[in-house]
């Protein structure tokens, strides 16, 4: 039985075949219904969320998470012809399956350039490319001394170099098997005071010791200008991360006593 793509991409079937409508699909999708053979779905059809990002380790990695019709459908297994390509100044490279709809693939590199993602297809249907500017790269410390911990009354003051324009942000989260992890925006300015208030231990976890780690998303993002589904997007983000070892607060278990200026 031969299949067609229809107008939104899947395989027709005849309206006389609704009740083994599931039957049918399922048979022209080749697996289950939670996922879908790139085959039997066009170009301007699936939704793709795509992200470059270098870790600050000479590299950058590409992810794609790739579906039909938004972000939340049927994933998308690519078969045949079909395949997703990074490339930048070094060259191409295809993404291989990490997982249901989700591809992956590593270009050499951490530099701010162009990274082009590319969904290359047989000869029935359209290519699709999308590109995006990596960040300038940036080095990550600590200005606080954490040789010997920070207890979680004291504030961590971070820096970086260089700072972004005027007027940027980047996005920090904080994260430990300790503490509550907490995120928010700073302005891109080079330098950045972690205040306790986010540094929060949990209350099962109170007098106890843990790593806690500190990550910078310098990014940028823009919509897809191809022919993916309106709302698919391509992200570029430089991260850095620094850590320390979060010890107990003044007045926590095990913690150093309270200060008599802090008593009431």
């Amino acid at each position: 039985m031969n299949h067609q793509k229809g107008p939104l991409g899947l395989a027709a079937v005849p309206f006389a075949a609704v009740p083994f409508a599931a039957i049918l699909l399922s048979t022209a999708l080749g697996c289950t219904l939670e996922d879908v053979n790139s085959d039997a779905i066009r170009s301007n059809g699936m939704f793709a969320e795509m992200l470059a990002i270098s870790p600050g380790k000479g590299e950058t990695v590409v992810r794609v998470n790739l579906t039909v019709g938004g972000a939340s459908g049927t994933r998308v297994e690519l078969v045949g012809d079909d395949a997703l390509v990074a490339e930048a100044d070094e060259g191409p490279v295809t993404l291989g399956r990490i997982g249901r709809g989700r591809y992956e693939g590593t270009l050499p590199g951490e530099s701010s350039r162009a990274i082009t993602v590319r969904l290359e297809r047989g000869a029935d249907d359209d290519w699709v490319e999308d590109s995006v500017v990596l960040p300038e790269p940036y080095a990550l410390r600590h200005e606080t001394d954490v040789s010997g911990g920070v207890n979680r009354s004291t504030p961590l003051i971070i820096s970086w170099d260089p700072p972004g324009a005027e007027g940027e942000t980047v996005k920090w989260s904080v994260d430990g098997d300790c503490i509550w992890s907490d995120s928010g925006i700073t302005p891109d300015d080079g330098v950045m005071t972690v205040q306790p208030e986010h540094v929060r231990v949990r209350p099962t976890q109170a007098g106890e010791e843990c790593q806690v780690i500190v990550t910078l998303d310098r990014s940028v993002e823009q919509g897809s200008n191809s022919l993916f589904l309106q709302g698919s997007s391509l992200r570029g983000i430089q991260r850095r991360a620094v850590d320390f070892l979060s010890t107990p607060a003044a007045g926590e278990k095990n913690g150093p006593a309270l200060s008599t200026a802090a008593l009431p």
